[in-house]
C-alpha cells in the first residue's frame, strides 16, 4: 500500500461553541467562515456556512470528530466533504489549542479519514478513492493534508 498526495484544505472557522453533554462529554461546533482548498487537478473554495467541525470532546480530553461542508471547484462543480477523526494531546497542549493558541502540530495527534461526493466526469476519482489525512489547527482556522490510499 503507498500514499500519494491528494490535496490541502486551508479553513477559516467562526467561533467556537462548547455544549455539555452526558457523561461529563462536550460536542464542540465550530461553523465554516471560508478557506481554500488545492491538489492535483483541484483548486477552488470552502464554500462559507456550508457546514462544520463537530468534535465529541471525551473526559479524558481525547475528542472524535465529524466535520461535514461544501467545496467549491474553480470551474464551478461542488463537492460535499465527510470526515470522521480523532485528536488527542497532553492536558496542557490541549488547553492551548482550545484557547486558540498556536501549537506546534507534532505536540497532538489529529488524524481524520475524509470521504468525498463529487459530480462525474473529471473529479470522479474522489468519489472511488479512499484518504486518509492528518490535520493542523492554527488561530484562526485549520489545514488538512489528504492523501489518496494506492
Amino acid at each position: 500500500m503507498k500514499l500519494e498526495f491528494a490535496l490541502e484544505l486551508r479553513m477559516r472557522l467562526g467561533e467556537r461553541i462548547h455544549i455539555p453533554v452526558a457523561e461529563g462529554q462536550v460536542r464542540g461546533a465550530v461553523l465554516v467562515e471560508g478557506g481554500t482548498f488545492h491538489g492535483k487537478g483541484l483548486q477552488g473554495i470552502v464554500v462559507r456556512g456550508s457546514g462544520g467541525d463537530f468534535p465529541l470532546v471525551r473526559h479524558d480530553d481525547g475528542a472524535r470528530f465529524e466535520s461535514q461542508y461544501l467545496l467549491k471547484t474553480d470551474d464551478g462543480q461542488y463537492i460535499l466533504k465527510r470526515s470522521t477523526g480523532v485528536r488527542h494531546a497532553a492536558p496542557g497542549v490541549l488547553a492551548r489549542l482550545l484557547a486558540g493558541e498556536e501549537v506546534d502540530p507534532h505536540a497532538y495527534y489529529m488524524r481524520m479519514t475524509p470521504r468525498f461526493e463529487a459530480p462525474s466526469g473529471k473529479y470522479d476519482w474522489l468519489n472511488r478513492t479512499l484518504f486518509v489525512g492528518v490535520g493542523r489547527r492554527g488561530t484562526h482556522g485549520s489545514i488538512f493534508r489528504f492523501w489518496k490510499v494506492v
